[in-house]
């Protein structure tokens, strides 16, 4: 139950970070894919998260 509350502050602070992320997405730099690596790298710790609990309940 641990990591479901984990997972969910993740996203939750994911979507509060959302107007600073598309203030970022319009900037002249070119720096569009810096939302996209954001929320890949929110995905891929929920992935690591999750296959990190499926191996503790193996044991």
């Amino acid at each position: 139950m641990y990591m479901y509350r984990l997972m969910l502050f993740l996203v939750f602070g994911g979507y509060l970070l959302s107007p600073l992320l598309m203030s970022g997405w319009a900037s002249p730099d070119g720096a569009w894919y810096r939302p996209f690596l954001i929320w890949g790298g929110l995905i891929a710790l929920s992935l690591w998260l999750e296959q990190k609990r499926k191996l503790d309940e193996r044991s």
